[in-house]
């Protein structure tokens, strides 16, 4: 097992360099997740080299899969057709209102974290990914989500994305 206290995380957010260890960004994992710190360090260290990307890589994606949502969903016709994924408790309407407000935050933290990667990226800028951070994941637990993906998916992606928001809190920390 590497010594996970050692390993140090440097990033660059608009001309600020923040310096983080290993250890920061698992305590805060942890207490995001409900993890033991020991579970949180494991979860790091078996992060693939290949699956980091930057800031705008990542911006990029989450505006692609908002968009795609978005776009699939003005094609809901709920005056014409009764969908599959219709419940007792989840009429055509609500649920194109929720395909629409999880393609929207999609879009909003990809835009987000598309600044982290500009010269003029503020801390308040980080903020600004952390709170879409956990806009997304609420909209996660929104019922349509759940009928259209596997829960696993849906937590493995909660906890990307709270990966990556104790990343940012570590490096605000780290000034």
């Amino acid at each position: 097992m590497k010594n996970i206290t050692k390993l140090v995380v440097t990033l660059v957010i608009g001309g600020t360099v923040y310096s983080v260890s290993q250890s920061d960004i698992a305590t805060n994992f942890s207490k995001e997740t409900g993890l033991t710190q020991q579970q949180a360090e494991q979860y790091i260290e078996n992060i693939p080299e290949d699956e980091l990307a930057s800031f705008d890589e990542i911006g990029a994606e989450l505006v692609t899969v908002g968009q795609d949502i978005l776009d699939s969903t003005a094609e809901i016709d709920c005056l014409t057709y009764y969908y599959e994924w219709e419940t007792n408790t989840l009429d055509c309407q609500s649920g194109k209102a929720q395909l629409n407000r999880i393609g929207n935050s999609h879009i909003a933290l990809g835009r987000s974290y598309q600044i982290l990667d500009t010269e003029d990226a503020s801390e308040e800028d980080i903020y600004t990914v952390i709170q879409n951070i956990d806009r997304l994941n609420r909209d996660y637990d929104l019922e349509i989500v759940s009928l259209f993906l596997d829960p696993v998916d849906i937590t493995e992606t909660k906890q990307t994305n709270l990966y990556n928001k104790a990343l940012l809190q570590a490096a605000v920390e780290s000034k």
